[in-house]
């Protein structure tokens, strides 16, 4: 049961579709059970997951907050932008399912990697792990959990995936403007994940290529960040979110938490802004239908 008697909203999950442990149906039985109102599922770079969620959120009588997290190159930093309630999806898929591709041909290079570290593993067992996903560095984070080469998936990352380890591969993403462009395009609403430290300049200049909001609750932002993006948000008029950016500890035990989850009033202003956009491009519409009548 949840502490708070308002109703409460985690806007970062991830399912099997990427690197999730759970599948979408699985995955809102989940935040249903721990008393979530609205849950996001936002996989890496594909939509696969969510007719699948949306079918289980209406069968438990939770609200799916349909979205995506895309990885995006901004000169030698990666950094993930999140884009919420696409409209156009078949174009963003398009977009989404070269992605898919990329995480493959860094995964053949990453695993080449860590065979000349002395690991024993191989592609093939990242792929099984992955399933019907598109590889990625969790999935082979996984791998080395299970053979005991780390005590956990986040000493995986810290040792040898993550940026400047010795493992760690770049992929050939888009540019970040690019991709707040077709985010805009597809009328889905751009917002920085998890930022932190680094990335106030980040955000800065995201701002003028149309970024509406700013993820500030996630678990690895401390009370100062929380505090600095909340400001900024406030300041810059942009949506404020959050998540537990939830990928799950194991089969057998769930391991979800509340800690990360936030009124759901932020998912109001977030409705607010989508009904107010669709409002205008409507007007818009029917003024170009009158001029062609």
């Amino acid at each position: 049961m949840l502490m708070d008697k308002g109703k409460k909203v985690d806007f970062h999950l991830h399912s099997s579709f990427s690197d999730g442990l759970f599948s979408p149906s699985r995955l809102m039985e989940i935040a249903s059970a721990a008393g979530l109102a609205a849950a996001g599922l936002t996989d890496h770079d594909t939509l696969k997951g969510l007719p699948e969620a949306h079918e289980a959120a209406l069968r438990l009588g939770i609200e799916l907050v349909p979205g995506v997290e895309i990885s995006v190159r901004d000169r030698d930093r990666e950094i993930h932008i999140l884009g919420y309630y696409p409209r156009n999806c078949s174009m963003l898929d398009q977009v989404l399912e070269n992605l898919q591709k990329q995480r493959f041909k860094r995964m053949e290079q990453v695993v080449d990697r860590m065979i000349k570290l002395g690991f024993k593993i191989t592609l093939e067992e990242v792929l099984a792990e992955a399933g019907e996903a598109a590889p990625g560095r969790m999935h082979l984070a996984r791998i080395l959990l299970k053979k005991k080469y780390v005590h956990t998936t986040d000493q995986a990352f810290s040792l040898y995936l993550n940026p400047g380890k010795p493992a760690y591969v770049a992929r050939d993403t888009p540019g970040v403007k690019d991709v707040m462009d077709l985010l805009l395009e597809v009328e889905a609403l751009p917002v920085i994940a998890h930022p932190g430290a680094e990335g106030k300049k980040i955000v800065k200049e995201l701002i003028p290529l149309g970024l509406k909001g700013i993820e500030v609750y996630h678990p690895d932002h401390g009370r100062a960040a929380v505090e600095y993006y909340s400001n900024l948000a406030a300041k810059e008029g942009l949506l404020v979110t959050g998540g537990s950016d939830y990928h799950g500890e194991s089969i057998e035990h769930p391991g979800y938490q509340l800690q990360k989850s936030i009124a759901y009033s932020y998912l109001e202003k977030m409705k607010e802004q989508l009904a107010r956009r669709h409002a205008r491009c409507q007007k818009k519409e029917a003024g170009g239908k009158k001029i062609h009548e």
